[in-house]
C-alpha cells in the first residue's frame, strides 16, 4: 500500500485539484497559482525512454529550461510530474544501455527536484520504487485500469496514484464507485478528452506513440488520429459520446470520492490552458465546449521547433515527400500548426441539458447499440454544429490522405 496520497494540500480536502499539461511558458505559472493546480506534467522531447506522444508534438525544451521551470513551479507550490508513460519500450528495457539510460535520467530528475513520475508498465513501476523510493509513482491511462481488480493489482505493486481508463469509464458510475471502494491510493480521471468511446484503435495508437516518442528516425503517420477525427466529422454524435466531464459535473464525481482530475493537452497555447483551468476550477463554462476539449484550432500559435516539417517528415527514403501534401493541408485547415480565426466546431454548452449526466446513470453504454439508444445523437442534434465549408474541405483531404496511404502511393509502391 502507498504510504501517503500523491496529491498536495493545495486543494481543500474533498475538493477538486488538477494535474495540468505543460507548455513550459514561465509567464503562465503565476496565473496557475490562483487555482487548485496541484501539478504540471510533461517530459523532454526525447530522453531515451518512450512516452505517450510522438516526438513531433513535443515542445522544444532544454535541460536548463526544465530545471528553471521546475524551480518556478516550486516557488508557487506546484509540483512537476515527469512522464515515463510509454506503453512499449521495444524490449529495450532488458538491455544494459536502456537500464543505464533510465537510471541516469531518474537520478538527473531527482537532482532537478522532481519527485513524481508517471509510468504505464509494471516493470518500470517496480524499478522506480526499488531504486528511487523517494519518487511517488502514478500509473498512466495507457495501463488501461478500468476494473477494481486491475486497480488493486497496481496498488499492490506500489502505485501511489492511478489514472483510470477515462475514455471508457468516466460515465460508468457503478464501475467508478466499485474501483474507488477497492483501493486506497489516489485515483485520477481525465476530464477533457475527446477520444472515441471504447476506442477500438486505442492499443494500436498508444503503441504507435510509444515508438514515435523515442529517438528513432522512422516516419510516423498518426493514422489513428486521422481516422477518429474523420469519424467525428462524419458522425457529430461522437463529440457527445466521448466521455468528457463538464466543469458543471465535477461535484457528481467528488461525491463518489474522485477529487483529482487531469486536464489536457500538452504544448497548447497558454491562454487555452488557463481557460481550461479556470472553467474546471469555477465549475462553470458558458461557451463552446469544444474549446476545452480539442487539441487544435486555436487563435494563438502553437510553439514548434525550427524547421519542424523537415525534421520530422522529410524522409524521402521512407515515403514520398510530395505525397504528404494532403497531410500538411489538413494541418493547415484544422489549425494544428497555425492559428485559426475561429474554432470551426461548436458544442453549445447552453444547449446541453442540465441533467445530461443523469442520462448515463442507468445505461451501460458498453453493452448498448448506439443506434438503438440514440441518447447522444439527440443531444448532438441540438448542441453540435460544424462549419459546412470546413467539414467538406477537411473530409476531402482525409479521403485523399487515406487513399494515398492504403493504396501504397505514399511510398510510391
Amino acid at each position: 500500500m502507498p504510504s501517503e496520497p500523491i496529491h498536495s494540500t493545495r486543494a481543500t480536502s474533498g475538493q477538486a485539484s488538477f494535474s495540468l499539461a505543460a507548455n513550459y511558458d514561465p509567464d503562465l505559472v503565476p496565473q496557475l497559482a490562483a487555482y487548485p493546480v496541484d501539478e504540471v506534467y510533461g517530459k523532454f522531447p526525447t530522453d531515451g525512454v518512450s512516452g505517450g506522444r510522438p516526438h513531433y508534438l513535443a515542445t522544444p525544451l532544454s535541460e536548463t529550461d526544465l530545471r528553471n521551470y521546475i524551480r518556478l513551479l516550486g516557488r508557487h507550490g506546484i509540483a512537476f510530474n515527469y512522464l515515463l508513460n510509454g506503453a512499449c519500450f521495444g524490449n529495450r528495457e532488458w538491455t544494459r544501455p536502456w537500464q543505464k539510460k533510465v537510471t541516469a535520467l531518474l537520478a538527473k530528475l531527482g537532482e532537478m527536484g522532481v519527485r513524481r513520475v508517471t509510468v504505464s508498465t509494471p516493470f518500470l513501476l517496480e524499478l522506480v520504487k526499488r531504486r528511487f523510493p523517494e519518487f511517488k509513482v502514478r500509473v498512466g491511462i495507457y495501463a488501461q485500469v478500468d476494473t477494481p481488480r486491475r486497480a488493486r493489482f497496481w496498488e499492490d505493486l506500489g502505485a501511489d496514484a492511478i489514472v483510470l481508463e477515462s475514455f471508457s469509464i468516466n460515465r460508468n458510475f457503478r464501475r467508478l464507485a466499485a474501483i474507488r471502494r477497492a483501493v486506497r491510493c489516489d485515483l485520477e480521471l481525465i476530464a477533457n478528452h475527446v477520444c472515441l468511446m471504447n476506442c477500438p484503435m486505442q492499443t494500436y495508437h498508444q503503441n504507435g506513440f510509444a515508438h514515435a516518442s523515442d529517438d528513432t528516425s522512422t516516419l510516423f503517420i498518426d493514422y489513428c488520429f486521422l481516422r477518429c477525427s474523420r469519424t467525428r466529422l462524419t458522425d457529430p454524435s461522437q463529440f457527445i459520446k466521448s466521455a468528457w466531464i463538464r466543469p458543471e459535473d465535477l461535484a457528481a464525481y467528488e461525491a463518489m470520492g474522485y477529487t483529482n482530475f487531469k486536464l489536457l493537452e500538452r504544448g497548447i497555447p497558454s491562454a487555452e490552458l488557463l481557460r481550461r483551468v479556470k472553467a474546471y476550477s469555477e465549475r462553470q463554462f458558458d461557451g463552446n465546449l469544444a474549446e476545452l476539449l480539442l487539441s487544435y484550432g486555436f487563435k494563438q500559435p502553437v510553439r514548434k521547433e525550427s524547421i519542424w516539417r523537415l525534421r520530422h517528415f522529410w524522409k524521402p527514403r521512407q515515403a514520398s515527400p510530395r505525397r504528404l501534401k494532403a497531410l500538411f493541408d489538413l494541418a493547415r485547415l484544422q489549425g494544428w500548426l497555425s492559428p485559426l480565426p475561429e474554432c470551426p466546431i461548436r458544442i453549445e454548452t447552453r444547449r446541453i441539458p442540465k441533467d445530461f449526466l443523469d442520462g448515463f446513470r442507468d445505461r451501460d453504454c458498453a453493452s448498448l447499440d448506439c443506434q438503438a439508444c440514440g441518447y447522444c445523437g439527440r443531444i448532438a442534434a441540438q448542441t453540435v454544429s460544424i462549419s459546412s465549408e470546413y467539414r467538406t474541405e477537411v473530409l476531402n483531404k482525409y479521403a485523399e490522405m487515406d487513399d494515398t496511404m492504403v493504396t501504397g502511393r505514399l511510398w510510391d509502391v
